[in-house]
Parts: structure tokens; C-alpha cells; sequence
């Protein structure tokens, strides 16, 4: 059945995830103009559906701080920024610990995000321990601490943005698939889709692990790669309670958040992410084996107690990862009115309110609420990326 799409548009946002529905929905809210946004998938049925849901605000570099902090701004003042819908957040805080090799990098982290006005301090082995009595900390320097870190429900923030911005005019189609970027001397000219062609000066593309896809065929560089993320639920064995904050060990690099009643969701790190073809492929039952076998490995090294954690299902997402994991966010040198919002690697969530806002003002010409420079499309080829503290396993 042919999809009632309009022949033109002022704007075209592609992708209805995390990040097209705050795009869409800043737009809309901030402009008169006719903007349109397409999605191949039902909302959330993309890789914004199979994401951790967790929420914290420590990075490496100023800008990300101050993107997660207007974040968890958003979040936590949801029915005053946005006044629709909810975005689910629940406040359990959230614990990073590192071993002596990490802990220069760690406490540097903190004085910058304390800095820039993040609720955050160092704790030792003795108040992570207060703070969470089962982890062991036998061999931890200590950690960083953040009592609003938590997690969302990322159905609940994408359709409340999506409904937003249909109630301020916007137009959202689902099943549709853009196929393929129209352009004009080195102008973006609209779209061509699986319903037919729709015309506009502007297309941003929030595409996430599908954004080589319609990038790469149209001349533009974005150096991404999918790399799959592999999580699990896993129930505690009887007697065991979940614990009670966001806890990611540096050191053995997994990740860890309490789910409904008696279970965890766990993301075990491998080195090495394995690179996929399909964003929602899902791991092999070799791949599932060898998570659950770090799951388990790093739970009995870290909270003893539930070393007899049994795994429920598996869930795995794409991650859109750049050489220096961090997000590209500006315009496409190689072709005006062309936005890129893409290469998340994973830290769309709390990122995605501040993303909304920085490129709806890119394409409303108005001054941004922060600088977007550092993200810039052409760093990678200019050698000036971004910094990590602890190196690319912790994305930090």
C-alpha cells in the first residue's frame, strides 16, 4: 500500500530513533516549517529498541559533559521541556570503578564533570562499599559516583517525542524506506523513497548503524562501522537481590543494571565488538555462549553473589562506531543542506536532547546552546579527534 507522503518538504529528517525524534520534534517546536520524518521501521523497531537504557554523565571531553548534563536536564524536567508523554527515567545512580591503572583517568573525569556542574565525586573502596555492599572492591582504586545516573525507557522518550512533534505539524511515516539521497549541483534536492520521491532543501540524516547505507552510494564520508553489542537478562539465583545503582567495572568491562524483580541486564564487553552486515542481526548461539561465559566470569569477580546467575534471554544491538567514538554531528562538507547526526556508539540517550536542539538550530540558523565544533564532520580527516581517558573500551 502506496504511504501518503507529501511531494515536498522543508525538511526531511531521516530516522525515527532516539535521535530523528528529538531532531524532529526540536524542529517542529522551534519553526513554521514542513518537516517530514521517515522511518523503514515501526517506532523504536530499529536499534533504539535494544539499547542498555542507561544514563550518566561522565565523559572526557567538555562538550560531551555539557550535552549529557542539558540531557539529564531534559529528562528530569520532561514535563516542563517537553510537555508530552514521559521518558520513563528512573533514578538509581551509577557507579564506575576502576583499578590503579585507570584512576588518573578516573579522577580527572570527575574534577571535569564536577566542573561543569555534574552532581559527581570519587569514592573509595570503603563508600563503594557503603554505597553497594555487595560488590567487591578488594582490588579497586576507586570510582567514580553519580547519584542522578539511571536509566530511561527508550520507547516511552521516542514515541513521546514523536507525538510532540505531530502535535506542533510534523508529519512521521514508519515503513517507509529512503533509498537513496537526490542532489543537484552539490545540493541535497529531497529523497527518493520506497513510496516515491519527496522534495526538500534539507535532509538530516539520524540514521544510526544504517547511515553508510544511504551516505557511502551519495559521495559522503562518515568513517563508521557497525560493531554488534551483545546483552543479556540474567535472573539471580534464589536469595540474591538485585543491586540497587548503575554499576559499570572499568576492569572487566561490563556493565550492569537492575531489570524487573529479580533480574540484571548485563553487557559483558568483548575486546573486540564483532563488525555486522545487518544492524539487527542477531548473535550466533556461540556468540550467546561466550557472553554469558564473561557474564558470569565478571559477576563472580565482582558480586560473588551472583556468580549463579542464570541467563533468560539475549538481546543484541549495532552500535554506529567512529575512530574515536564519539558522535558526527554537523554539515556534510560534500553536499549543502545535508545534516549528519550519526556515529553514536552507543551514548544516544542521554546525549539525544541536547543533539534535538544543536541540529535543529544548524538547520533554523540559530545560535546553538553549545558549540558543535569538536564533532564536526571533517575531524577525521583534519587528525583531530576526540579524547578518550580510558581508551575505546569505555567509550569515555
Amino acid at each position: 500500500m502506496k504511504a501518503d507522503l507529501p511531494a515536498k518538504a522543508d525538511v526531511i529528517v531521516v530516522g525515527a530513533g532516539i535521535m530523528g525524534a528529538s531532531i524532529g520534534y526540536q524542529l517542529a517546536v522551534g519553526s513554521d516549517l514542513r518537516v517530514l520524518i521517515l522511518d523503514e521501521r515501526p517506532p523504536v523497531g530499529g536499534v533504539s529498541g535494544r539499547t542498555f537504557g542507561q544514563i550518566r554523565q561522565h565523559y572526557s571531553n567538555p562538550l560531551m559533559v555539557q550535552m549529557a548534563n542539558r540531557g539529564f536536564d531534559v529528562i528530569t524536567n520532561w514535563s516542563d521541556r517537553v510537555r508530552y508523554g514521559d521518558p520513563g527515567y528512573v533514578r538509581l545512580g551509577y557507579l564506575l570503578l576502576v583499578v590503579e591503572a585507570q584512576l588518573e583517568a578516573l579522577q580527572r573525569n570527575v574534577e571535569l564533570g564536577a566542573g561543569l556542574g555534574v552532581d559527581t565525586r570519587f569514592v573509595g573502596p570503603d563508600e563503594i562499599s557503603a554505597i553497594e555492599p555487595r560488590l567487591a572492591t578488594d582490588d579497586l582504586a576507586g570510582g567514580a559516583y553519580e547519584p542522578d545516573g539511571g536509566y530511561i525507557d527508550v520507547t516511552k522518550m521516542v514515541l513521546s517525542w514523536l507525538g510532540g512533534a505531530q502535535a506542533h505539524g510534523a508529519t512521521v511515516r514508519s515503513g517507509v524506506t529512503v533509498e537513496a539521497l537526490s542532489s543537484a549541483a552539490g545540493a541535497v534536492t529531497g529523497v527518493e523513497t520506497s513510496h516515491g520521491r519527496v522534495d526538500a532543501p534539507v535532509v538530516v540524516v539520524a540514521t544510526g548503524a544504517w547511515a553508510t547505507d544511504l551516505l557511502y552510494p551519495a559521495g559522503v564520508a562518515a568513517p563508521i562501522e557497525r560493531r554488534r553489542l551483545d546483552m543479556a537478562y540474567m535472573r539471580l539465583p534464589e536469595g540474591a537481590r538485585p543491586i540497587g545503582s548503575c554499576v559499570t567495572d572499568g576492569n572487566s568491562n561490563i556493565v550492569i543494571r537492575p531489570d524487573v524483580g529479580t533480574e540484571i541486564l548485563v553487557a559483558a564487553y568483548p575486546p573486540e565488538m564483532p563488525l555486522v552486515d545487518d544492524p539487527l542481526e542477531a548473535a550466533s548461539a556461540a556468540d550467546e555462549e561466550a557472553h554469558a561465559a564473561r557474564a558470569e566470569a565478571a559477576l563472580a569477580e565482582r558480586i560473588p553473589e551472583f556468580s549463579a546467575a542464570s541467563v533468560t534471554r539475549t538481546i543484541s544491538g549495532a552500535y554506529d562506531i567512529t575512530p574515536d567514538f564519539h558522535p558526527i554531528l554537523g554539515w556534510a562538507p560534500e553536499m549543502a543542506g545535508l545534516y549528519l547526526a550519526v556515529g553514536f556508539s552507543g551514548h544516544g540517550l542521554k546525549l539525544s536532547p541536547a543533539v534535538g536542539e544543536m541540529a535543529a538550530a544548524a538547520v533554523l540558523d540559530h545560535e546553538p546552546p553549545l558549540d558543535p565544533t569538536p564533532l564536526r564532520p571533517t575531524r577525521f580527516a583534519e587528525d583531530d579527534l576526540m579524547y578518550l581517558a580510558y581508551g575505546p573500551s569505555a567509550r569515555a
